[in-house]
């Protein structure tokens, strides 16, 4: 049977120490840049070339995140970086630009670069793709169902990657902006400001129809019930999510799926339900088994609270003289942590447990005991357990550098007249040392076999020690001790650098771009529209090129009237049979007639590699992302020309409620507890209201996905002229919600700013986005 990697976060040394400690096979972090966790405690370079020497010494690889978009003027620094990386032998990258995917499997052809979940590959032409790219293993999209990892894996000759354990994105990853263009903190860049943990009330039109509670906040994946269909499945590495937690929470996942993984293996049954309640304990929102195992999208949501749930303590029955009177369902000691839950939580640490007139250290299931609490609690609320002190106390001893110690063999030789020879050996490493001076014959007393053994075996603070020592001497040599020492302090070095360093041979490699021919084309508008009675309009205000959603359907097309294809395309074939524009890369395969394809704006083209990449396979235009400021904007065609020496044609959407999420989870099927394909939102208009009474349009995207669309709409007008100047050929308007006078009133004044006159709109009523950042 092959062997699963079982693979960890750390967003600290204690987590990676923990973790490696516990059995991860492999562990993922990332420097203070370039990283999906811009707000873990991560690492400065030294400590990452440290703690990959530590990772490699204990056979366990370190894989880097660099799994944010990036930017132009960054390019430079990040590849100081990875070179840096690649010479203190890191075992793969994990990324998800995908022009930097491009430029670093061609600069590093020796090192495994792993495509980061952020591209969203969720289908077997998106992995084909990639592979085609040099990529070496694919961390699926959550919403990845097990059916299809199992397509992938029999059709495609790639490792597969997936989450197994940990918080859940509601939508999917990659393209998420909602942190980004309401907050500033874009998600795509590591800064995610988590808004879908808030509380949103849903709207049908002017109504609520729902009380204020979590409905984009997902339960946490747990699929240990699961392992044994994950590894039936062919998935070549588990992968644990949380580099923002504690080390606790990291130890206790690795050690439970650990378990579960070597009981499977050897066919041994595992008593599931003790390692499910210790990782409930270290951290949970409720647990979801997640789509790869076809949970129903209104099972994902837990709207009820958005942080950790611990386990169930038991249940207030009385208040009286600052204590609150607890009947337990579970046991309780000093210094675990617990919460009651009421219109306003409390919680805190237990510091004495009352039961009866005494106070005890601890207090067992059907006992009444008080708590002292400082503010007045309601009878009948539900009190949690959120710190399990033994629990935490167990796990500790995890984080001790040499707890897990490296098992060697060794022979010693010692005859007079000869070199004392020693030879190391381990799994996969052998070193062979013999000393500078010949054995001479005691001339009183010979060193015995039992004292060479004893000195030999003083390996101190090294994380080794001998599992089998064989001495064999002719129990007449006078062996100084210094020297057996030094032999040994030698041996233990070399083969302790053998196993910190990478084994593959590293080469960089500075690649040149072919050049293709292009020439700029005409400055023009573009439209989307996603209604009929929107298409109606724009033909009448004369917009020759038009985008229309492809659950329209249009009669009468020319090449000019072009296909939106569905951003998530997860079952079936994704063949290109007329110009389209799309969203995942796995079209840029399924496109053998070579159709005029136009890329969109959820490729997150931030960069001249990404967009050269599209390019060069067959785009006809790039759409660059929403994220892009009008300063690098303004040197986004001039870097590329210059790298590439061709002319980019390039869109922006320069108008439009842009798309915050895409989400299979559906918040008004969950509200009116319907099944998914209900088409509610279909018949009338919803929202979602936000703390600060923003509302948030819901729209379907044709297969029931959910699109939450910004409250107001992006709006460039009065910088149309100077993103002409930048080289940018095609500007896009798209409606989403817009009713036929208005879209008649934006075209018109979008055709006037293209000629220098426009009025500025109101910025109440529409925002810049990014584009001033």
């Amino acid at each position: 049977m092959k062997n699963i990697e079982l693979l960890a976060p750390s967003g600290s040394k204690e987590s990676l120490i923990g973790a490696i400690n516990a059995g991860a096979n492999a562990i993922y972090l990332a420097g203070k840049r370039f990283g999906a966790r811009a707000y873990a405690a991560n690492f400065e370079e030294d400590e990452i070339k440290s703690l990959i020497r530590y990772a490699h010494l204990r056979g366990v690889f370190v894989y880097i995140a660099i799994n944010t978009l990036i930017f132009n003027d960054e390019i430079e620094d990040l590849l100081a970086y990875t070179d840096f990386l690649v010479n203190q032998d890191v075992d793969a990258f994990i990324v998800a630009d995908l022009g930097i995917i491009s430029l670093l499997t061609k600069r590093y052809p020796h090192v495994e670069i792993h495509a980061s979940t952020q591209v969203n590959t969720h289908n077997i032409h998106q992995v084909k793709f990639l592979k085609e790219l040099g990529v070496k293993r694919i961390v699926l999209a959550r919403e990845t169902s097990i059916d299809v990892i199992k397509q992938i894996k029999k059709n495609v000759d790639i490792e597969i990657e997936v989450f197994v354990h940990g918080a859940l994105c509601v939508c999917y990853s990659g393209n998420c902006l909602m942190s980004s263009m309401i907050g500033g903190r874009s998600g795509n860049r590591g800064e995610c400001a988590q808004p879908c943990r808030l509380p949103y009330k849903l709207y049908k039109g002017p109504q609520a129809v729902s009380d204020e509670s979590y409905l984009l906040s997902t339960k946490d994946l747990m699929t240990l019930e699961y392992v044994d269909q994950l590894i039936d499945a062919g998935v070549d590495s588990f992968k644990i999510e949380g580099r923002m937690r504690k080390p606790e929470y990291v130890i206790q996942a690795v050690l439970s799926y650990k378990k579960a993984i070597q009981a499977y293996q050897e066919r041994k049954i595992l008593q599931l339900s003790n390692e499910i309640l210790k990782l409930k304990k270290v951290f949970n929102r409720e647990y979801t088994k997640g789509y790869i195992f076809n949970e129903k999208p209104n099972d994902i949501n837990n709207d009820y609270r958005p942080n950790h749930l611990g386990v169930e303590l038991g249940t207030v029955i009385d208040y009286r003289d600052n204590k609150a009177i607890i009947q337990l369902i579970e046991t309780l000691e000093i210094n675990d942590g617990y919460r009651i839950i009421g219109n306003k939580d409390y919680g805190n640490t237990v510091s004495r447990i009352i039961k009866g007139d005494a106070m005890v250290k601890k207090a067992f299931p059907n006992d009444i005991i008080k708590l002292d609490v400082t503010e007045k609690i309601d009878v009948g609320s539900k009190v949690l357990k959120t710190l399990d002190a033994d629990l935490e106390s167990s796990l500790s001893i995890y984080l001790d550098e040499n707890y897990k110690k490296i098992p060697l063999k060794g022979e010693v030789y010692a005859f007079s007249g000869d070199y004392l020879k020693i030879d190391l050996s381990d799994s996969n490493y052998s070193v062979s040392l013999t000393s500078e001076k010949r054995l001479e014959k005691a001339s009183n007393v010979a060193v015995s076999k039992d004292q060479i053994i004893d000195q030999i075996s003083k390996l101190g603070n090294t994380p080794f020690y001998f599992e089998e020592l064989i001495v064999d001497t002719d129990n007449i040599s006078f062996i100084p001790i210094k020297t057996m020492n030094e032999l040994r302090r030698q041996a233990i070095d070399e083969i302790k650098l053998l196993r910190e360093m990478n084994r593959r041979e590293h080469q960089i490699i500075l690649a040149q771009e072919k050049a293709k021919e292009s020439q700029p084309n005409p400055f023009d508008l573009v439209v989307k529209v996603t209604t009929k009675d929107q298409y109606d309009e724009v033909i009448k205000q004369g917009i020759e090129t038009i985008y229309y959603e492809d659950i329209l359907d249009i009669k009468n097309k020319n090449e000019h009237i072009i296909k939106v294809k569905k951003r998530i395309q997860q079952h079936g074939s994704n063949l290109i049979i007329e110009p389209s524009v799309i969203h995942e890369v796995g079209s840029l395969m399924e496109n053998p007639n070579h159709y005029p394809l136009i890329t969109g704006e959820f490729f997150n083209v931030t960069n001249i590699y990404s967009a050269n990449l599209l390019f060069q396979h067959h785009a006809k235009r790039v759409t660059l992302s929403p994220e892009l400021s009008k300063s690098r904007l303004n040197e986004f065609v001039d870097l590329f020309k210059k790298q590439f020496n061709y002319h980019p044609n390039l869109e922006l959407v320069v108008y439009g409620r842009v798309d915050l999420m895409i989400s299979k989870y559906c918040p008004i099927a969950k509200t009116f507890k319907t099944k998914q394909d209900c088409h509610l939102c279909e018949i009338n208009q919803y929202y979602l209201e936000d703390r600060m009474k923003s509302k948030f349009p819901l729209i379907n995207d044709g297969n029931c996905n959910i699109r939450i669309l910004n409250h107001k709409p992006l709006n460039l007008l009065e910088y149309v002229l100077e993103i002409k100047q930048s080289g940018v050929e095609k500007i896009r308007i798209d409606f989403t919600t817009e009713r036929k006078e208005e879209v008649k009133e934006i075209i018109q004044s979008f055709k006037k700013a293209m000629l220098g006159e426009y009025i500025k709109p109101n910025p109440k009523m529409m925002t810049y986005g990014r584009f001033l950042n």
